[in-house]
């Protein structure tokens, strides 16, 4: 069985990300741990498995600059992309400083190139939206922390993705809930669903991984997912769908 996560490899993955571990123990992917957030210098609890899949300090984090704020009186002077001129902006989304550079910024290549990208993800997109990641599903990804070098929802497999990917065994974990089964939404048909599932998995096998299934048709239950790590620990060297 693979050996446990060290203090240093923790300490240092944090580090990796911006962040300090302040905490002097580790023990569990699932226990608290006391982290320095390097964009206000606060402390923040953390258990590694929730900060490994991205979740860091919930105040600061966001795709936003200056941490999300949006008054006037807090956000700093910023480079426009276009002019590279210094302003002022009045929202923390704001990244040029007129409407013309908003005009230029749209004939440029770049901004050409996002909107045919954007426009040819199709079915891709919309497996996203259908895709929730429950309590059960990221309790799972914990415990698999707990084991290897993991990463989830990573869009590897030609734009799709899948739940868990290990990728130094090359498994690709789907962890499929009762819509996959049964018609659920009244906008999604099942037979959409399903057809996804299929080229989902065709690609994944193309790529030379695993595909892995896991079925959960119920709620959260800490027990089944325990017991589906179980097996899964068994079974994971073989093509395996429960």
């Amino acid at each position: 069985m693979p050996t446990k996560l060290s203090y240093e490899h923790v300490y240092n993955f944090i580090k990796s990300k911006g962040d300090k571990l302040i905490s002097k123990e580790y023990h569990t992917t699932l226990k608290l741990l006391e982290i320095e957030c390097s964009t206000c210098n606060k402390v923040y609890t953390q258990t590694y498995g929730r900060f490994y899949m991205g979740y860091h300090h919930a105040y600061c984090q966001t795709q936003l600059p200056f941490g999300g704020y949006k008054k006037v009186v807090t956000l700093k002077p910023i480079e426009c992309i276009i002019c590279k001129n210094n302003f002022q902006p009045t929202r923390a989304s704001v990244k040029m400083c007129s409407m013309a550079c908003s005009i230029a910024f749209t004939r440029t290549p770049e901004y050409k190139l996002n909107a045919i990208q954007n426009g040819s993800k199709g079915g891709q997109i919309s497996a996203t939206k259908q895709s929730r990641r429950s309590k059960n599903e990221i309790y799972f990804a914990e415990l698999c922390q707990e084991y290897f070098t993991i990463t989830t929802n990573e869009p590897y497999f030609d734009g799709w993705d899948a739940d868990v990917i290990i990728h130094e065994q090359k498994i690709a974990v789907l962890w499929n809930g009762a819509w996959h089964y049964k018609q659920i939404s009244k906008t999604q048909q099942l037979t959409q669903v399903q057809a996804r599932d299929r080229v989902k998995t065709a690609i994944i096998n193309k790529y030379g991984y695993t595909p892995y299934v896991i079925k959960d048709m119920g709620k959260y239950d800490k027990r089944f997912v325990e017991e589906q790590f179980a097996i899964f620990m068994l079974m994971r060297m073989e093509p395996y769908s429960i």
